[in-house]
């Protein structure tokens, strides 16, 4: 199969997951189009073709699932078995249903796989934990995720005739649940720029009051943290503190990159 366009679609609050999808798309050396999901949903379809079209699709695993927005943005990209690679982003703990959702997701919509990714980046609530990550050894393993996958892509002649391919995770998906920790900005340190409040995936930052988090909607991606010029964002307090405590502390041990193929 020659593939001609790489059509990169990402959810990435703290840029880690457009940076690590970025790179598996370079190695590729074809025109790439991006869609930046994080904040909305596109308005139209995305429709690829089954002869020239690569879909890489990556997505940070937010307790153990796909983002919900990343969900709905991805439903609108359809295919013809359309070659996929995905990719999921994860702060050192686990992925635990994330991969399998994502496989789920675009699986009904058209595509097939090629090949997956379980791969570990700084956390972003915890940013002790996996401090440093992706680094120059996931990057390098990162190229010959790339490399396979592209001479995988070479050898296949249809992708009707490609068998599923299956990645680690469990139906029905875990649970999810409201994580109670929430940004906090600083009165004296904002400025008003309103950059957090124009980038929050979620608006759950006004415009009046940009130091202020609305709790009911916050979903706790750090992307106001990551965009504050001021530094005039964080996330504190007792609670914080004792969960961050306990959190470095039982996931300190590095994982690694987790690759599928398929066969």
């Amino acid at each position: 199969m020659n593939i001609k366009n790489i059509h990169l679609a990402y959810y990435s609050a703290t840029f880690s997951t457009r940076r690590i999808v970025r790179e598996i798309a370079s190695q590729f050396e074809k025109p790439v189009k991006e869609y930046d999901i994080t904040s909305d949903v596109p308005k139209n379809d995305v429709s690829l073709d089954s002869d020239g079209d690569l879909l890489i699709v990556g997505v940070p695993s937010y307790a153990g699932r796909v983002p919900e927005i990343a969900a709905r943005s991805l439903k609108r990209f359809l295919g013809n078995n359309t070659p996929v690679i995905i990719v999921c982003v994860y702060g050192n703990r686990a992925y635990d249903d994330t991969l399998i959702e994502l496989k789920d997701i675009v699986e009904a919509h058209g595509f097939k796989l090629v090949s997956a990714a379980a791969v570990i980046a700084q956390h972003s609530i915890f940013p002790k934990v996996a401090e440093g990550r992706p680094d120059a050894d996931d990057m390098e393993k990162l190229h010959s995720f790339a490399a396979k996958s592209n001479d995988i892509l070479s050898q296949i002649s249809k992708m009707s005739a490609v068998s599923r391919l299956m990645v680690n995770g469990n139906r029905p998906y875990r649970d999810t649940k409201l994580i109670p920790l929430h940004p906090e900005g600083s009165k004296s340190k904002c400025t008003s720029c309103h950059a957090c409040a124009k980038m929050c995936p979620v608006g759950a930052i006004s415009m009046e009051e940009p130091f202020k988090t609305n709790e009911k909607k916050c979903i706790s991606c750090g992307r106001c943290i990551v965009v504050c010029p001021e530094h005039a964002r964080h996330f504190g307090g007792l609670l914080y503190k004792a969960a961050s405590w306990k959190f470095e502390k039982d996931y300190a041990e590095p994982k690694q990159p987790e690759f599928f193929y398929v066969r």
